[in-house]
């Protein structure tokens, strides 16, 4: 293979990083690529070890421009080492999300966790989600998308506290003062974090077993949580997602949570307005950066220019201008009054005050959403 020259943007080690990324991405055979990813991850261990969190997502940041291929390449990696421990002799031991989408016109709780409802969630999760003969420990913290880990470092890191309480058979006391205060939304995430510890290349989830699909293990897991979570979440609506590995579980959940917000931005306007969906408006619009970054979706009232609220569309992964987003967006908006969809591409603008995203109308403004004087002051939709 040609030789990758290091780059004066690169310090030596993230240069090296890049160059192995590029070389297993382009191997032409099994013992080829076994051979470079056995270097690439030697690497990662030693960069994990000192701490060089911006060294891994300055490897990352260079090939997402220049080969995009390489750079999902050397992520799986890099997250499948943030997230997993397999350095033991005789265990294995992954970080695990369990996921919920949030809506509500209160606030959605942060915080601790009460020691009941972890009991009840270290039950379902050995009985419906984790192979026979794992061990679990659950960190007792609700945690917001402000408060998650900040680094694959710090990812890790909470991965080697959790896996210790779950050998010893304990739930991991965390300090919740100290985290971010959440930010305030509608329509939002959470999170629970565990650890799931097993002997040495032993199942960690039920559906390796070949006993249960993970279609079906979902169900059993929102069935058998539904009221844990509902004493969790006072006054919310909510929709859990199957607990897994951490990046899928969040990857996951990027997807889910944009259909989710459309429903909850419509049924939280009937409810707050006392209008039926069929008296709302929602314009679709276009936002560009150099490409297309997104959809935003701006809600009114038929009769009215006003944005009342407004939702974001994020791309994901490999979707693109070519990918056929707008019908999935019309699809959730089914029980609106009327769709109105721009295609004039509009810039990615924010208030300058608050730093909010504005949102369309019907006839292309963007405007700041904003509810009826005679309305108290309420959280944006996420």
């Amino acid at each position: 293979m040609k030789r990758i020259p290091a780059t004066p943007r690169l310090n030596r080690e993230t240069a090296k990083l890049v160059r192995l990324a590029l070389a297993l991405q382009a191997s032409g055979s099994q013992l080829e690529s076994q051979s470079w990813q056995q270097q690439i991850n030697k690497l990662i261990a030693s960069l994990f070890q000192k701490k060089q969190n911006e060294m891994l997502e300055q490897s990352l940041d260079y090939l997402w421009t220049e080969n995009p291929p390489a750079c999902d390449v050397l992520a799986q990696l890099i997250e499948s080492y943030a997230e997993s421990d397999t350095d033991d002799s005789t265990t294995d031991a992954v970080l695990i999300a369990i996921p919920l989408l949030v809506w509500s016109r209160y606030a959605i709780p942060t915080g601790q966790i009460a020691k009941p409802r972890l009991r009840e969630l270290r039950e379902h999760a050995m009985n419906h989600v984790l192979a026979g003969s794992a061990r679990l420990a659950i960190a007792d913290v609700l945690f917001s998308p402000d408060q998650l880990p900040r680094g694959f470092t710090e990812t890790r890191a909470l991965l080697q506290q959790l896996a210790q309480c779950a050998v010893s058979g304990q739930d991991l006391q965390l300090d919740a003062g100290g985290l971010m205060a959440a930010g305030d939304f509608v329509a939002d995430v959470r999170y629970i974090f565990a650890a799931v510890v097993v002997d040495k290349g032993a199942p960690l989830f039920s559906w390796q077993q070949a006993e249960i699909t993970q279609s079906e293990a979902l169900q059993a897991w929102q069935l058998h949580t539904k009221s844990t979570f509902a004493a969790m979440l006072p006054g919310c609506h909510f929709q859990s997602l199957l607990p897994n590995a951490f990046f899928s579980a969040w990857r996951k959940l990027e997807f889910e949570a944009r259909a989710f917000s459309l429903g909850a931005a419509i049924a939280y306007l009937c409810e707050m307005m006392n209008v039926e969906p069929a008296d709302l408006r929602a314009v679709i619009a276009p936002f560009y950066d150099q490409v297309l970054e997104e959809y935003r979706v701006g809600f009114s009232l038929l009769r009215s220019p006003q944005v009342l609220h407004g939702v974001v569309w994020p791309l994901i992964a490999e979707e693109s201008e070519e990918s056929d987003i707008v019908s999935q967006i019309e699809h959730e908006l089914g029980s609106v009054g009327e769709v109105v969809v721009l295609t004039t591409a509009m810039p990615m603008e924010f208030c300058d005050d608050c730093g909010s995203p504005l949102f369309p109308n019907a006839d292309g403004e963007l405007l700041h959403p904003e509810m009826p004087e005679s309305d108290t002051v309420l959280p944006q939709l996420h």
